[in-house]
């Protein structure tokens, strides 16, 4: 019987098929259906590979999570899962299905197809450990920058550096990148601005206003109904005349 049993939706066949290639390239003895012969029962021979694989790989993807085209998928699952044998894979950005997400699968949403890549020879080090009932290996620590579902290759975490600020902070580091001279000159440019001044003044001009008409308000208020003192309500008055 085959060490691996690959569950799948059948629209996924051609993405699912570098992943059976490299598996039995790395020796393991891989079944799926496109190998059942004509005159062979379907069912039959895939309830009896289904139960003597040694690994179970069900394969997530938006089809195959899908609770009505994905229904085959889930079932196969199901057996994996409850012989612990289960290595569920993710080849599209998608959550694991109602009843498997406390299960940990492989995420190669954004592999490019290679053998030689980490994430698949991470799966590959999951599925053999499965095959051969060994501790599971430890995931490898990212050495490229990858965003969800975008593949970068060539790209390395070497001398990156990461800078979080506004564009002061990065007016700053021009300026100290800058030879004495061209910051001398930025300044006196920068020295007076008619439409930075007029701004400035605006701002303090109106809450003043503002400040003044409240008093002149309030103290109003204050001085009709007898609260406020007579000195403040004299010159109060004196100031409106």
């Amino acid at each position: 019987m085959a060490d691996v049993f690959i569950s799948y939706k059948k629209s996924d066949a051609d993405r699912v098929r570098p992943l059976v290639t490299h598996l039995r390239d790395a020796g393991l003895d891989v079944w799926w259906d496109e190998g059942i012969q004509p005159s062979t029962s379907w069912r039959a021979e895939i309830a009896k590979q289904l139960a003597a694989a040694k690994c179970v790989v069900a394969v997530w993807t938006n089809d195959s999570v899908d609770h009505e085209q994905g229904a085959w998928v889930m079932e196969e699952a199901t057996h994996g899962l409850a012989r612990r044998v289960l290595a569920p894979v993710r080849l599209d950005l998608v959550a694991p299905p109602l009843g498997f997400g406390e299960v940990q699968y492989a995420d190669l949403a954004a592999w490019s197809g290679g053998a030689d890549d980490p994430r698949f020879q991470h799966f590959l080090a999951i599925v053999q450990a499965i095959v051969r009932a060994e501790p599971m290996p430890v995931a490898p620590r990212p050495t490229h920058f990858e965003a969800p579902g975008i593949k970068l290759q060539g790209v390395t975490m070497q001398n990156v550096n990461i800078r979080v600020g506004g564009r002061d902070d990065d007016d700053n580091d021009e300026e100290e990148e800058r030879p004495a001279a061209t910051r001398t000159s930025k300044r006196e440019r920068t020295s007076f601005s008619p439409s930075m001044f007029l701004t400035r003044a605006i701002g303090v001009i109106f809450p003043l206003v503002g400040i003044i008409i409240f008093i002149f308000a309030m103290g109003g208020m204050a001085c009709d109904q007898g609260n406020a003192p007579g000195a403040f309500c004299r010159a109060l008055d004196a100031l409106r005349q």
